[in-house]
């Protein structure tokens, strides 16, 4: 029996016959893990990025960036750098934090691989729609951590798994082929422990802020 990539605690395997594949639950946290033999490899990964319609062409993507500096970002009080971590072909939130008189940067593994952006501190790490796609969790959430300036923020964006198991296994979010990391916020209280974070906003549907 495998080990919860968060907590550690035991875990059970659940199988999709449907999808043939696995998944681990931990019993402890409730995060749950696609099945590493499943996931995809960097180029599938990257061409499925490809895929996506994350560009201002896209009313709806562009409107929930707009929301989210408007409702999350701008009651923070930021004065000093943003990253936006996961920035995807196309910066759309880093484009429209400068546009909005922030000092912003943004990288990403596929798109922006900009190494010098990992040596910086920011005020401010945004990570929307891609914890979800982590293969190691608490390595990833630890670099974030390690970037931010005492005080700092960050701001994650994923789907909270609210749901029951059986809900789970019908929902839409964990069929895209790239998304391998489902949190609760029991699993998102653990995380801010290890990484010394403290939660300070979780509106327990998406989007949970914490601080260093």
């Amino acid at each position: 029996m495998e080990e919860c990539l968060i907590c550690g605690s035991k875990t059970k395997m659940v199988e999709d016959k449907q999808l043939k594949l696995s998944y681990a639950l931990c019993q402890r946290c409730g995060f749950i893990y696609k099945d590493k033999a499943v996931h995809l490899n960097l180029e599938a990964e990257h061409n499925q990025y490809l895929t996506h319609n994350n560009s201002f062409e896209s009313e709806g993507y562009v409107k929930i960036f707009v929301d989210l500096i408007r409702d999350h970002i701008k009651p923070l009080n930021i004065s000093g750098k943003i990253l936006d971590f996961g920035s995807g072909p196309g910066p759309v939130l880093k484009t429209l934090l400068v546009q909005n008189g922030f000092d912003a940067f943004d990288y990403d593994p596929f798109f922006n691989r900009n190494e010098a952006y990992l040596s910086k501190k920011y005020q401010l790490i945004t990570c929307t729609e891609v914890a979800e796609h982590f293969t190691n969790p608490i390595s990833e959430f630890k670099l974030l951590t390690s970037m931010l300036e005492d005080k700092g923020y960050l701001l994650i964006m994923t789907k909270f798994r609210t749901m029951s198991l059986d809900e789970f296994m019908n929902w839409w979010y964990r069929r895209d082929r790239t998304h391998v990391s489902f949190y609760t916020p029991e699993s998102l209280e653990e995380i801010s422990k290890q990484c010394g974070l403290s939660i300070v906003y979780n509106n327990k549907i998406n989007i949970m802020i914490f601080q260093k």
